[in-house]
């Protein structure tokens, strides 16, 4: 098996045809036939539908297991250019909303002083989406919340935040300076959709405490979940960090919510990858800031890095 046909199959898979992917690898098309029929050889199986140029399912397969072995060759020469000099390479971060507006930041700053050559692509997703990338290989590491609920995935826990219940000026619990679950769910509640994580993350937490959730409206994305509480329109239980881009949220506008146990937001990744040394680059900086007693938390939010101490509720 030659590292050549393997880039054959995925060419074919990602282009659609012999002909379109010898034009992307800059050959002919007889040789990527001459590698596919050399690999399904060796294989002893088909692996393209010669009618559809599309890949069979143990093509599918071996595509899926060729593209992770590609990725780790290239890391070897990262890794090793990491030893000479700067480290470089690229690395794919996914990463919750809630956590993009207030840590990423941070981020790309440090990054940027300590290793201007490293490359870093961002996709922003939902705890549970994320988690499925990490899996398929399309991300390399992702910054999300528990529980975890796909196998072969590993968690570090960076901080925790509080639950707040995000209220309007006008709301009958606007001058507590805290509550309880009880008292958050006794009014109608603005929620995300039954498929998000979120929500489910939300029911569970009253379930557990023979609570109900009764919502006024149900919308996609915390953000403006803030946005609508804020302006009256419903409260919503949310975590500290949604409402940190909001300038015009006033602390007693944010309740925090003392029976419930902080949400624990971390570093997720694939147990059974070797992580390049620029995904190491970006882990350790992660650390570094949240251990740094430079870094100014926000409010609700608090270390869980071996800095006991730190935090601001």
């Amino acid at each position: 098996m030659e590292l050549r046909q393997l880039r054959s199959l995925l060419a074919v898979e990602e282009a659609g045809s012999f002909s379109a992917a010898a034009e992307a690898l800059d050959t002919v098309q007889s040789n990527i036939s001459s590698h596919i029929s050399r690999l399904e050889g060796e294989l002893n199986t088909r692996l393209i539908d010669r009618r559809t140029g599309t890949l069979t399912e143990e093509g599918q397969i071996v595509a899926r297991r060729s593209r992770r072995l590609l990725e780790e060759l290239e890391e070897i020469y990262t890794d090793l250019d990491g030893l000479k000099a700067d480290i470089t390479g690229r690395v794919r971060l996914g990463i919750i909303a809630t956590t993009a507006s207030w840590l990423l930041p941070l981020l790309l700053e440090q990054l940027s002083a300590t290793h201007p050559r490293l490359e870093i692509e961002i996709a922003e997703g939902t705890a549970a989406s994320l988690q499925r990338r990490l899996h398929s290989g399309n991300i390399d590491l992702a910054l999300l919340t528990t529980p975890l609920t796909i196998d072969g995935l590993t968690f570090e826990s960076l901080y925790t935040e509080t639950y707040v219940l995000v209220i309007g000026p006008d709301h009958p619990l606007a001058q507590q300076a805290s509550i309880s679950l009880y008292e958050a769910v006794q009014y109608p509640l603005i929620v995300p959709p039954s498929h998000i994580g979120f929500r489910e993350e939300l029911e569970a937490m009253a379930a557990t405490r023979g609570l109900q959730l009764h919502h006024t409206a149900e919308i996609d994305g915390l953000h403006v979940v803030a946005i609508l509480a804020l302006a009256g329109y419903g409260s919503a239980i949310l975590p500290s960090s949604a409402i940190l881009s909001l300038a015009q949220a006033k602390p007693r506008l944010a309740i925090p919510i003392v029976d419930l146990n902080p949400r624990r937001v971390g570093i997720g990744r694939y147990r059974n990858r070797i992580q390049s040394a620029a995904s190491k680059a970006v882990v350790e900086t992660l650390l570094a800031i949240l251990r740094s007693p430079a870094t100014s938390l926000p409010d609700g939010i608090s270390s869980a890095i071996r800095n006991p101490g730190r935090s601001r509720v």
